[in-house]
């Protein structure tokens, strides 16, 4: 029998195509004062009217905020791996697990530029993989 992949939540990110390289976060914009939020919501939490929100697709960089290396984890996750936040140039900051680093306290530098990346974080009961989002330090080149 043959595992499927499977999104972690519908209406947090998109993948045209299946393609994990083509993909990006959703978010919405108040069309009264543009106010960008993610994840998407159908009122705006700034002006609070709900007649011109829009679903925006994020940038896929931003900037480390902060972070942090978590020592416990919940079930279906291994302990330690780091989480942080992620500040993208529509003014959003964004809560995500860092990936392609070790979880080390000298593994990141706030303001360090980070790229979100779609790639299996969890398995469900069934084994099959759960798609989610993650941010790791963008790659220079001959990294």
């Amino acid at each position: 029998m043959e595992k499927k992949t499977k999104m972690i939540a519908q209406g947090l990110f998109e993948l045209p195509d299946g393609d994990p390289t083509q993909g990006r976060l959703i978010g919405s914009r108040c069309g009264h004062c543009g106010v960008v939020s993610f994840p998407k919501r159908a009122l705006c939490p700034n002006c609070l009217k709900d007649d011109l929100i829009e679903t925006t697709p994020l940038s896929r960089r931003g900037t480390l905020y902060s972070f942090s290396v978590n020592r416990m984890a919940p079930d279906g996750f291994k302990a330690p791996y780091i989480t942080g936040k992620v500040d993208l140039p529509e003014k959003v900051r964004i809560f995500s697990v860092i990936s392609g680093v070790e979880p080390e306290e000298d593994a990141l530098t706030i303001g360090q530029a980070m790229e979100v990346v779609f790639e299996p974080i969890t398995k469900d009961l069934n084994g099959c993989d759960l798609v989610g989002y993650t941010f790791r330090p963008v790659r220079t080149a001959g990294q």
